[in-house]
């Protein structure tokens, strides 16, 4: 490794990214964003987050053999509608000396790699927080057992900005007591 690659690596700035994230979701919200007939909410300017936490960056491993891995179940939606996923496992991740575990779904994200779904609702939720939930993904890799999640890239569904948008809610065993103080808030203040 060069000098110039050393240096590289030791200066990878993840609150930049997350910044950088955000404000290409803002653009996104604004200049791109379908809202199906409805309006932005007064005074939207994009999504809200909680400021970066380094302590809901985590690691986690995949437990793959909770019952029901590898099968096929069908998750409610905002619109009534039936989504069919596939159960990773289980990721099992330590906050404050606690296990906690989210049940995950293999998807692709939009360019077409598998990730983990993890939808979830937290002590957050319907006041911070969107009320349905919120999402956040893995990237996954079928020979890895560990992985990142991190929270703070937790977003909002679709429904949260426009009813008519059809997303997951997330299942009873992914409600997590704990307040996940991290990634997006609701789109607008109470």
């Amino acid at each position: 490794m060069t000098h110039d690659e050393h240096e590289h690596v030791h200066t990878f700035d993840w609150q930049a990214e997350l910044e950088q994230m955000r404000q290409a979701a803002a653009h996104f919200y604004e200049h791109q964003f379908d809202w199906k007939g409805h309006v932005p909410p007064p005074g939207f300017t994009g999504p809200r987050y909680f400021p970066p936490a380094p302590e809901w960056r985590l690691l986690a491993t995949l437990d793959r053999g909770t019952s029901g891995a590898g099968d096929s179940v069908t998750l409610a939606t905002s619109t009534g509608q039936l989504r069919q996923m596939v159960v990773a496992g289980q990721l099992v991740f330590l906050f404050d000396a606690i296990d906690y575990r989210l049940t995950g779904f293999l998807t692709k994200d939009a360019q077409g790699y598998e990730v983990i779904f993890l939808p979830f609702r937290d002590g957050t939720s319907g006041k911070e927080t969107y009320g349905a939930g919120r999402y956040v993904e893995v990237d996954y890799d079928r020979e890895e057992q560990e992985f990142e999640l991190d929270f703070n890239l937790a977003y909002n569904p679709s429904c949260a900005f426009s009813p008519a948008y059809d997303c997951p809610y997330p299942p009873p065993a992914n409600r997590l007591t704990v307040e996940v103080r991290a990634g997006e808030m609701v789109p607008t203040p109470h």
